[in-house]
């Protein structure tokens, strides 16, 4: 009977590792965006589901753009300079300059709603534009995100489900210009 609980214990084990990750492949156009295959979200409001389905692969960053969906952890490593930044994916938690965690909380706020965590490994403080993309409505629409001081933590709260969230526009504090900020 012990040998039964053990073996059910290492199948669970194998199905939520299986099941439970976001498949992920380099480009097939030979550029060096890593991207999620094609998969289905489901989100969750008060009264309703919502799926959608991305039949394209989406990447994780494209153009210095960061492009996050629920449930997904992930990293970036930042080159700034005066003029531009430099975003690339990281995988790595241990190896990021940047760490995001973007999850669909059920009791947010008094119903269901998505939080981030952005923990900055940089010295110097991160500042970011935020857009977003939300069911049943068309169009992009902005959304806040706080700096993010050195080597802190933020978070970040909506009261709604978020199809997708874009960062963009990367840029350390103004004392840290013109450094790669590690």
């Amino acid at each position: 009977m012990r040998r039964i609980f053990q073996i059910a214990a290492v199948a669970i084990a194998v199905l939520n590792l299986t099941f439970g990750q976001v498949k992920v492949s380099a480009s097939p156009k030979g550029d060096d965006a890593v991207a999620r295959e094609p998969f289905t979200l489901k989100l969750r409001d008060k009264d309703h589901d919502y799926e959608k389905h991305f039949d394209e692969r989406v990447p994780f960053v494209a153009n210095n753009s960061v492009n996050l969906f629920a449930g997904e952890k992930f990293g970036i490593n930042l080159k700034v300079s005066a003029d531009a930044s430099e975003v690339t994916y990281q995988p790595d938690a241990k190896k990021a300059d940047v760490w995001f965690v973007f999850t669909q909380e059920k009791k947010l706020a008094g119903g269901v709603g998505m939080m981030l965590v952005v923990q900055n490994k940089l010295k110097s403080e991160i500042r970011m534009e935020g857009l977003m993309t939300v069911p049943r409505r068309d169009g992009v629409f902005k959304t806040g995100i706080l700096p993010i001081g050195a080597g802190l933590s933020n978070f970040e709260s909506w009261p709604h489900p978020i199809v997708e969230l874009t960062l963009k526009n990367f840029r350390l504090s103004e004392t840290a210009a013109g450094k790669s900020g590690k």
